[in-house]
């Protein structure tokens, strides 16, 4: 496992970061349980964000307003991995450019040219690797113990139980909710090769942890390699990709399929909508795909 946490989240230019910048650290002057061993890890040498999505550009939208600018989970899967990466993406800059990207990996994952990590799209500040999964895990027993210390008996029955869901979130989650400063934007989590911990948290606590984040006013966004099975949902909003292959050499004809959340336009009735239709979509995939193919 590895971790880089500056004290702030400058990228390598040394520009100053944006409103969504971490600046406070929630668990600092308290009697937290250390982790055996540190999950994050930022990857070095990033270049500056950038996002090829303009906000301004296409036309008529197929999805709802609320998507993007309200705190919501969303949950995108389908069997091409750069696919289903590309269109996480996608989603989470339109919903709000400076998200945060962590994704159940570690340093020496192969990318495809078309990956956002490796076009440099996601910069350095906001990139998160998590390595293993399971590292995310409180520790249950450690925390109660914790948690009885920090939290004072005085406090209202509600105040100790939101108080004590957000100690018991990971700690990654801790920081970046800490980060946020309101700007009439959701603030976004974007979690990559979500099936690698699949098995480190229960349904319960995936519903109290997307519950949690957007009552704190944040996007959760998951993408999902394979089909999630009944755990999909759990989510406000599920979008299922039709397309396979790792080159997306025919991404145009692939179809984008509403599961949950839309029930009326293009893509209400889970009507399948090709891609080159999206300009969202359009925009951000003819971008990643290298010329070459």
């Amino acid at each position: 496992m590895f971790r880089t946490v500056p004290g702030d989240c400058r990228g390598p230019s040394g520009r100053g970061a944006s409103s969504h910048t971490p600046n406070a650290d929630p668990t600092a002057g308290t009697d937290l349980p250390t982790p055996a061993s540190d999950p994050l890890h930022r990857l070095p040498g990033r270049e500056p964000n950038r996002s090829p999505v303009d906000p301004g550009r296409g036309g008529a939208s197929p999805f709802p307003g609320t998507l993007f600018h309200q705190p919501h989970s969303v949950l995108v899967f389908g069997p091409s991995r750069p696919l289903v990466r590309l269109t996480l993406f996608a989603f989470a800059s339109r919903t709000n450019p400076d998200f945060h990207w962590v994704e159940f990996s570690s340093r020496a994952t192969e990318r495809t040219p078309c990956d956002p990590v490796r076009l440099g799209w996601i910069p350095d500040g906001r990139l998160w690797l998590i390595d293993p999964p399971h590292s995310l895990k409180p520790n249950d027993e450690s925390m109660s113990a914790a948690l009885s210390k920090i939290i004072s008996e005085e406090e209202p029955p509600e105040s100790r139980s939101r108080l004590a869901e957000f100690l018991r979130l990971p700690e990654l989650s801790q920081r970046i909710i800490a980060s946020q400063t309101p700007d009439g934007h959701p603030g976004v989590i974007a979690v990559s090769e979500v099936q690698q911990a699949s098995e480190t948290f229960t349904s319960s606590r995936v519903v109290s942890i997307l519950s949690l984040h957007q009552d704190l006013g944040l996007s959760v966004l998951v993408g999902h390699y394979s089909p999630p099975g009944i755990g999909r949902e759990l989510f406000d909003f599920v979008f299922r990709l039709r397309g396979a292959g790792d080159s997306l050499g025919d991404w145009k004809h692939y179809e984008l399929i509403c599961e949950k959340g839309i029930v009326s336009g293009p893509l209400g009735n889970h009507r399948p909508v090709p891609l080159g239709e999206i300009s969202l979509l359009d925009d951000v995939l003819s971008r990643a795909r290298p010329t070459d193919t």
